[in-house]
């Protein structure tokens, strides 16, 4: 049984979409995270939830973890949801995009800090997210920040509709350009002082795409079709994924 390279093994996974998938999914996720973890395999949740947010699910549903990469990549905590590293938004930059949208109707926003969401008051941010019922524009702004300050932030839409009650809306999430997914991965293998070919990502969303092209990851057969083009491998659910790492390093 090869435990050394298990050892060596890092998994980053998605949250909304990924490990939870249904309710009936989770307490089978669960148990084989569990079990990797106990192996000695390190578990990363990455999720553009905040750190109140997605610790609620955790307590829920009693998810191990080593870290959590949250708000899109722009801070990770350690196990005891310390901050270990982040990539803010400034003020200018941020007053810069509210001025652009105020000319949009039909939006709500929301600003949030290292827990949650804040009252915006000329702070530095981690994520500025953006709440509208109109997917058209929701992807000019898209476009129209990944254009304007493209030297700054990163703008990204999700639909997350299969986890509301509401599902006609979408989700437009702005980081620090050295935020995303991706290049936080890439610095928590630099603090863990770990190759990057030890490294497995999972995800379903947009956002996901980049750490699953960048890493070789897989994705969800539930994934959206885009995700599911970059994807090395689809699989039904998160414990097959760690399931299949088993049995690659000859654990049974």
């Amino acid at each position: 049984m090869n435990f050394d390279e298990l050892k060596k093994q890092i998994v980053f996974s998605d949250y909304d979409g990924t490990i939870y998938i249904t309710e009936e999914s989770m307490p089978k996720n669960v148990k084989s995270i569990k079990e990797y973890n106990k192996l000695g395999g390190k578990f990363v949740i990455v999720t553009g939830r905040s750190k109140t947010s997605v610790s609620k699910v955790i307590s829920q549903y009693n998810i191990p973890y080593d870290y959590i990469i949250s708000n899109n990549g722009s801070i990770i905590l350690n196990k005891d949801k310390e901050k270990i590293y982040e990539q803010v938004i400034v003020p200018d930059i941020t007053n810069k995009i509210l001025n652009y949208l105020e000319t949009k109707e039909n939006i709500e926003l929301f600003f949030y800090d290292d827990n949650d969401k804040i009252k915006y008051n000329n702070q530095n941010l981690l994520k500025i997210r953006i709440k509208t019922s109109d997917y058209k524009l929701a992807q000019i702004i898209e476009d129209d920040i990944n254009s304007s300050f493209k030297k700054d932030v990163i703008a990204c839409s999700t639909f997350p509709g299969m986890y509301y009650d509401n599902h006609d809306f979408v989700l437009i999430d702005i980081v620090s350009k050295k935020a995303g997914k991706e290049n936080a991965i890439k610095k928590l293998l630099e603090i863990l002082n770990l190759e990057k070919d030890k490294a497995l990502t999972i995800g379903d969303g947009r956002n996901d795409i980049e750490m699953i092209k960048e890493y070789n990851g897989y994705s969800m057969k539930t994934a959206e079709e885009d995700v599911k083009k970059v994807a090395s491998k689809i699989f039904e659910n998160v414990s097959d994924i760690l399931e299949s790492l088993k049995i690659s390093n000859n654990i049974i």
